[in-house]
């Protein structure tokens, strides 16, 4: 199975292709440019690198959030254009769940962290259990805090990868954790991991869905939204009394 890997969710951006699980070509961006400028691109150069065309690829696997508002806006609507323009099928993918298989070891508590700004990240737990990777809480925008005292619970080793680690490893490393930093390379999203999470959870049973379901997966509000909401919930009060 040839599946097309694509994750514009954060600073970084790129495309990849794997076949069968195993990563074949990839390509990534981190040079600050808006990803609708480099997205086309980067899809283009992992085909070629592949030197498979695009009528081969068996489905597109997109990083769905969460992450920034406008990447994963502009990476959910290229592969929406992609495949409603071909009849492929899409697969969304948690940017969190795509982080940690790129994060597959073994004797760690795998916590890919994303930064939410103001001491909040956007976090997800995994563990390696032999050839799988387990799931051990759902995405949620948590502040520091809040993830630190769910991982003093489960007392193991941590791994940190993401954006957010550098700011997570500093205070949890306070706490008292036991944590460790991916290398820098490593850090931000890569596409391969997108792709092999689609791979895994289709041979998982979780089947992939057409163009017109995709959606992002925001996980909260923007903070335009934040306000407005806010707004309107002074303005009720205000009426009330």
């Amino acid at each position: 199975m040839l599946i097309l890997g694509i994750d514009t969710s954060a600073v970084a951006a790129g495309a990849a292709v794997i076949k069968d699980g195993k990563v074949i070509s990839e390509t990534y961006l981190n040079t600050g440019l808006t990803h609708s400028q480099t997205i086309m691109c980067l899809i283009d150069t992992a085909l070629k690198n592949a030197d498979i065309d695009f009528s081969k690829i068996d489905a597109v696997a997109v990083a769905a959030g969460p992450g920034s508002f406008t990447g994963i806006r502009i990476g959910v609507s290229a592969v929406k254009g992609l495949c409603f323009a071909s009849d492929k099928p899409c697969f969304p993918v948690s940017t969190l769940e795509a982080l940690a298989n790129c994060a597959d070891i073994d004797g760690f508590i795998i916590c890919p962290v994303m930064d939410a700004r103001c001491m909040q990240v956007y976090c997800a737990l995994f563990e390696k259990n032999g050839d799988e990777l387990l799931r051990i809480s759902e995405d949620a925008p948590k502040t520091l805090e809040e993830l630190s005292g769910e991982l003093k619970a489960i007392g193991k080793k941590v791994l940190l990868i993401g954006d957010g680690s550098d700011i997570a490893y500093k205070f949890f490393a306070e706490k008292g954790l036991d944590v460790r930093k991916f290398p820098e390379i490593y850090k931000y999203q890569h596409a391969s991991g997108v792709a092999i999470a689609a791979y895994r959870n289709y041979n998982k049973g979780v089947g992939f869905i057409s163009a017109d379901m995709l959606k992002p997966d925001y996980l909260r509000l923007s903070q335009a939204e934040r306000e407005l909401k806010k707004s309107g919930d002074d303005k009720n009060d205000s009426i009330k009394q």
